[in-house]
């Protein structure tokens, strides 16, 4: 997909986050990254982020926000900058804080992210935050927290690989239990070379529910779609609540059979955190 199509699909969609790589990559304009603009509302990405006074990583330390963190825009700092690996802005925000009043400072862009879930994810009637951002290395890194865990004890994560080697977007849904019989995290991402594409399905799962315990990621199913006319892959997904059942069908047009669409109905059992293919009934 080509950059500047990726970038309107960004500014018309604003819940999706971008990083790509094009050409040289000692080159700062040979990267897509997402850009905010001052009013846009985001959340903080990773957990314990330094909210400074300067952009400068050494700079002095004005808070320390956590995962999850509701933040708002106010200015964008050009021009964009390498900072370990990553090519993005620095961006002054206003900051919540749960005792205080809001504090302003500056955080890098790679901190920042539209996409954020709170949920009870793992089913023990207490709700977890979750976040999805890219990486410097373009793979897409879902994080969830359990608020009430210590820190440095309290963030699960699971990284994604990018359709592509060289980047793309991510974009977050959620599925609740009383539609699926389980929570779910949806990931989607468009590749930034290709026309591949792909769904990914994500549990938390806590060991017998347990209250003291972090869960982890899992990957629950993965779904390959493809738009390249004339050659369309698409899935259509249900729920069987009860079950724990998915239900993918699949319309595969022009690749099984040139100018035919073939739909095919697969159904998978939801287990311990992955969903396994159900063999037909013969």
């Amino acid at each position: 997909m080509a950059p500047a199509l990726l970038l309107t699909l960004l500014l018309a969609q604003p819940k999706i986050v971008l990083y790509a790589g094009h050409g040289d990559p000692h080159e700062l304009s040979s990267f897509d990254v997402s850009t905010w603009e001052p009013g846009h509302k985001l959340f903080i990405a990773v957990d314990q982020v330094s909210l400074r006074t300067e952009p400068d990583e050494q700079a002095t330390v004005l808070a320390s926000l956590s995962l999850g963190t509701p933040v708002t825009v106010k200015r964008r700092l050009e021009p964009r900058v390498r900072l370990l690996d990553r090519v993005d802005s620095w961006y002054e925000v206003e900051a919540k804080q749960e005792d205080g009043p809001p504090v302003t400072g500056l955080v890098f862009g790679n901190l920042l992210t539209p996409l954020r879930v709170e949920a009870d994810l793992d089913g023990d009637g207490e709700k977890e935050l979750a976040t999805v951002a890219m990486t410097a290395d373009f793979k897409i890194r879902v994080r969830v927290m359990e608020p009430a865990l210590p820190l440095n004890q309290r963030v699960a994560s699971l990284d994604l690989r990018t359709v592509g080697a060289t980047g793309g977007t991510a974009k977050l849904s959620y599925v609740d239990a009383r539609k699926a019989g389980v929570a779910l995290l949806v990931v989607e991402s468009l590749s930034e070379a290709d026309v591949r594409s792909f769904k990914v399905f994500l549990s938390y799962v806590v060991p017998e529910h347990q209250k003291d315990r972090l869960g982890a990621v899992m990957e629950s199913l993965f779904l390959h779609e493809r738009v390249d006319p004339p050659v369309v892959v698409r899935h259509k997904v249900s729920f069987q609540r009860k079950q724990r059942r998915l239900i993918a069908v699949e319309s595969n047009k022009g690749e099984l059979k040139p100018g035919k669409t073939v739909k095919t109905r697969r159904v998978y059992q939801w287990r311990d955190g992955v969903y396994t293919l159900v063999p037909k009934k013969r």
